[in-house]
């Protein structure tokens, strides 16, 4: 396979991609803020709150799982068009809707729209000589935007116009972030490399066990990370914690989480994937245990950074050892699904887990979740065979 027919000496396209991805990961970045808005204004319960995010990750997740049969068919640039177009649209009619049941459907809506923008990017990227390194600054460009909107719009659109000011702040983000887009390519490389097309041939009367592992344990690994993030700001409330700090905490965590995207970034694939995953998943327990006995906020900050490190500089590996795997360029875009049900059915179980004030069998959720995942990523090669490992290398 020539190098040069990739798109890692293309700048204009890994921006586009990095662009696509930090639009799609705009609600989840922002599910903090949105969860405890919507359930304030909208005079939501926490089995509610958790029900909006299992929409919106409901409409994500089965647009992306269609994904796997088209997404190398579609022509990209119209995909983002319309796909944008979608995003505005759902996310402009949440300022208005104030019916639970219609607020849903808006959200499973968005849900689609966003993942389309979200798959696609992580694609281009995927196409890349080094997806470990791309995979890195991807999150450490969706972690900054969360960053900055953290920073500028508690006291500016939030202050004046509540949760609708929240929406009106992420679709004014879209629009900027928008004329970026223009540089999509139309189709990727992948399905025009005819060495990769035969090798996907070889490789397709194999056994598919290795990469459902790693696709699964990608599932669990976000789940529990996802359900920290939804619930941290609540968890900061009950602990009495001023607002004030919890809100520039919430931002100081996505800046943890661009540290860990930065580090992913640098390293590449210099320690392969799996030691990454692991030291991620260490830190994650570390964080589980300060947040259970998060007394000061010191510690819960602590913690909470923490978190969100793990999730950065391990999310970019988990990605990539699904890319390594892949080698027709469609199962990596079964990685957006796969995070995709961790963030529905992670968020969702917590609202189920939750007793009233007590948010210790979440966090057990968590810790035993994360360890699993590892335990699947770690070991998920092992079970292929000597044949298939030769042709992955």
């Amino acid at each position: 396979m020539d190098p040069d027919n990739k798109f890692k000496n293309v700048a204009s396209v890994i921006t586009s991609a990095l662009v696509l991805s930090g639009i799609g990961a705009l609600y989840y970045n922002m599910l903090p803020l949105y969860f405890g808005m919507a359930q304030d204004s909208r005079q939501l319960t926490n089995s509610q709150i958790g029900a909006m995010g299992f929409a919106f990750f409901l409409g994500y997740n089965l647009l992306m799982i269609s994904a796997f049969f088209w997404i190398r068919k579609v022509n990209w640039r119209l995909l983002t068009l319309v796909s944008l177009s979608v995003c505005i649209v759902s996310l402009c009619s949440g300022v208005w809707i104030h019916n639970y049941e219609y607020l849903f459907l808006s959200n499973v809506v968005a849900g689609a729209a966003f993942s389309a923008l979200y798959g696609l990017g992580a694609i281009i990227l995927g196409d890349t000589e080094d997806p470990a390194r791309w995979y890195g600054a991807k999150i450490a460009f969706e972690a900054a935007i969360g960053a900055v909107l953290f920073l500028i719009l508690p006291s500016t659109l939030i202050a004046d116009r509540g949760f609708e000011g929240l929406i009106i702040g992420m679709v004014i983000a879209i629009i900027l972030l928008s004329p970026m887009l223009l540089m999509v390519p139309s189709h990727g490389v992948k399905t025009e490399d005819y060495e990769a097309v035969e090798l996907a041939e070889t490789k397709a009367e194999l056994p598919r066990l290795t990469i459902w592992m790693t696709l699964i344990g990608t599932l669990l690994f976000f789940g529990a990370q996802t359900t920290i993030w939804a619930f941290i700001e609540r968890i900061g409330s009950i602990m009495d914690f001023d607002l004030t700090a919890v809100g520039n905490l919430l931002s100081g965590t996505l800046l943890c989480a661009l540290s860990g995207s930065i580090v992913a970034t640098y390293l590449g694939s210099r320690f392969g994937n799996i030691k990454p995953l692991i030291f991620s998943g260490g830190l994650f327990l570390v964080a589980i245990l300060g947040l259970s006995n998060a007394n000061e906020f010191i510690f819960y900050a602590i913690s909470s950074c923490l978190v969100m490190f793990s999730v950065g500089y391990g999310i970019p590996y988990a990605f990539s050892e699904i890319a390594d795997l892949d080698c027709d360029g469609r199962y990596v875009v079964l990685a957006v699904p796969a995070i995709g049900i961790g963030a529905m059915l992670g968020p969702s179980t917590a609202g189920m887990l939750a007793d009233g004030e007590d948010f210790s069998s979440v966090l057990l959720f968590c810790a035993v979740t994360i360890i699993i995942a590892v335990l699947l990523l770690a070991n998920a090669r092992g079970f292929m065979p000597a044949t298939e490992i030769s042709l992955t290398e």
